[in-house]
């Protein structure tokens, strides 16, 4: 064979195995990642009014609505979705719990332990003055408020949807 030709198919099967691997990363998944692909996410930054309440100032992504730039806002989220709450007041100074109707924590930025802090499904993860969980059936049925666990003020009502 002539350079030129090895050349030739060279090209021609660096193009065909471009194709091949640009099809296979776009090819929609009918498998069990569809389920991961639709879980609801969303996140919600609160502001403080010094020790009084907690403000809502932005909320982005799915199943998580609120009132903005209202004291102590009721949150709604969904059931099934993966939430993360920005503390803007400080995870330090206003440390965000999340409690039940009987007012026991659930699990949350202070040091106090929490019902749902080693449970692998809600999976909580706190960074910095960030927490984030997966709002899971079980814990949807016990959550009720949230709240700085410093200043009781600062608190307001969870209300979930499904």
């Amino acid at each position: 064979m002539h350079k030129s030709t090895l050349q030739k198919l060279s090209t021609l099967i660096a193009i065909i195995l471009t194709l091949f691997m640009f099809i296979s990363c776009t090819s929609t998944n009918t498998g069990a990642m569809d389920d991961e692909d639709e879980l609801l996410s969303g996140t919600v930054v609160l502001e403080n009014n010094g020790a009084q309440s907690y403000t809502v100032s932005r909320i982005d992504g799915d199943g998580i609505s609120a009132e903005t730039g209202t004291a102590n806002p009721s949150i709604t989220l969904t059931a099934g979705g993966r939430y993360t709450f920005v503390n803007q007041a400080g995870a330090s100074s206003h440390p965000l719990d999340f409690r039940n109707g009987d007012r026991e924590k659930l699990f949350g930025q202070s040091n106090a332990a929490g019902q749902f802090d080693s449970d692998s499904d809600v999976n909580v993860v706190e960074n910095g003055d960030s927490i984030t969980f997966t709002l899971t059936e079980s814990l949807a049925a016990s959550l009720a408020d949230y709240i700085c666990s410093f200043h009781p003020g600062m608190n307001g009502n969870l209300v979930l949807s499904q």
